[in-house]
């Protein structure tokens, strides 16, 4: 005999036990396992992406020769890879434009998600915890930090954590025309010569070849910011105590010395030109109206396209020891991005090892990488496309390297103000090295006396 109350009572414990099965996970979330990180070592496969579109402002500084032959490829792949995500990119050409820009953003709370700082911004706009620390980021995804030429890393690092992943380093070396020292009989640059080989060779390059009395040929053009480096090959020291955390200027009969046989070179020697004879030429190397040129590998790729002369690479001269630099540029995250774990992806495609960004500028010899891999590979010392060019020099002296080119302070952008202001003075010949440093000395170890309080 069937009984219905008892059948009843059956169906009802199966729905029980099915609906408490069905609810199970949810009781125990202390012992359920950690999700996994949005973002993955890998692009996320279409099927994967998350239902909401997300887009990401890309703040940059570059050329028309780098948005056409890097940024907009990437953004092309990048999207393609992950749908959901959408990349705009905004440009500004001047790195003094864009850094006034950068800085009006985030003070009004409109910051992109992924920038383009200069090692002095990036620092400065960490000390203000502007940007997002990535060390957590490359971890979870198995990047080695490790892979990055470690003095060009720490520069990008606070609190011993990386605020920007670094994309190159500012390196430099003397480029110079081989049709012109072979004309003058001059031997090609090694490796050992000194400051005083480089300046006996802008004497011999110097010239004046249709004899009306005006020089038509330089020995040598030289970017007078690049002060910094001379001073410490010459003298042997930086020109801070400690550039990391600066608090007095370093200046002695040396590094005097060195700043006023850089304004020598136009205003004593007359191998460098003025203002006036550059006759709004930018670069006189690229006219073919110097022989030399310090100056670093973003050069190149203009360099590349001249057909008049051949030129080639040498090392900077060696002073009381062999010098270079190492800051350059990086890619960061600010800490106002609503989507820190699709920024950092981005991050990684622009910058990560192995990744198109890297890959794509090397091609286009845009850089000296900041991944020794790729430092010591054939891929940047002997492309295919730039034959018969020496890039080693541009790697000499790493073992002292002029890591902190621009100081690491807040306060940087009113340090090199009095900089440009008191130093100019020589460059233009209306005062002495020691008559600008007396005046400069005072004013750079206030800035840094205010910054340290």
């Amino acid at each position: 005999m069937n009984h219905p109350t008892k059948s009843l009572l059956v169906v009802l414990m199966l729905v029980l036990f099915a609906l408490a099965a069905c609810a199970a996970p949810t009781v125990a979330p202390t012992t359920a396992p950690t999700a996994a990180p949005v973002a993955a070592t890998k692009p996320a496969e279409p099927t994967q992406a998350p239902a909401q579109p997300v887009t990401l402002r890309w703040f940059m500084r570059w050329d028309q020769v780098r948005l056409d032959g890097v940024a907009k490829p990437v953004i092309e792949a990048y999207q393609k890879q992950n749908p959901n995500v959408k990349i705009e990119i905004e440009n500004i050409g001047s790195g003094t434009e864009y850094w006034i820009k950068l800085q009006t953003m985030i003070a009004g709370g409109t910051a992109p998600d992924v920038i383009y700082p200069a090692t002095h911004n990036a620092y400065a706009l960490a000390s203000k915890n502007a940007l997002v620390y990535v060390d957590d980021f490359a971890k979870r995804d198995g990047i080695d930090l490790a892979k990055y030429d470690p003095t060009v890393l720490d520069l990008y690092k606070t609190n011993a954590k990386v605020h920007c992943l670094p994309i190159d380093s500012a390196a430099v070396a003397v480029f110079y025309n081989k049709n012109l020292f072979e004309a003058a009989g001059i031997a090609a640059p090694k490796e050992g010569w000194t400051w005083d080989d480089f300046l006996a060779a802008a004497k011999k390059l110097t010239k004046d070849t249709n004899n009306d009395g005006k020089t038509d040929q330089f020995g040598v053009d030289v970017w007078t910011s690049y002060w910094p480096v001379i001073v410490w090959s010459q003298a042997g020291h930086n020109i801070f105590d400690d550039p990391r955390k600066p608090t007095k200027f370093l200046m002695d009969d040396a590094a005097i010395n060195a700043i006023q046989w850089l304004g020598d070179l136009t205003n004593k020697h007359h191998v460098m030109p003025s203002t006036a004879e550059r006759a709004n030429i930018s670069d006189m190397f690229l006219a073919g109206k110097a022989g030399m040129q310090i100056i670093g590998h973003w050069r190149v790729p203009q360099y590349m396209t001249i057909k008049d002369f051949k030129w080639d690479i040498a090392p900077l001269p060696m002073g009381k020891v062999q010098v270079n630099r190492a800051d350059g540029s990086c890619f960061a995250i600010t800490a106002q991005s609503k989507n820190p774990q699709e920024a950092w992806k981005f991050v990684k495609f622009l910058a990560g090892p192995d990744s198109m960004g890297v890959n794509m500028l090397l091609d286009l010899q845009q850089m000296v990488p900041a991944l020794v891999e790729y430092q010591k590979s054939d891929r940047f010392l002997k492309p295919a496309n730039l034959p018969g060019v020496n890039k080693q020099p541009l790697l000499l002296g790493k073992g002292n390297l002029f890591s902190m080119y621009d100081p690491l302070t807040p306060n940087y952008d009113e340090i090199a103000t009095a900089e440009n202001a008191e130093l100019g003075e020589v460059w233009n010949g209306k005062a002495t090295a020691k008559e600008a440093v007396g005046r400069l000395t005072p004013k750079i170890n206030d800035i840094l006396a205010k910054g340290s309080k």
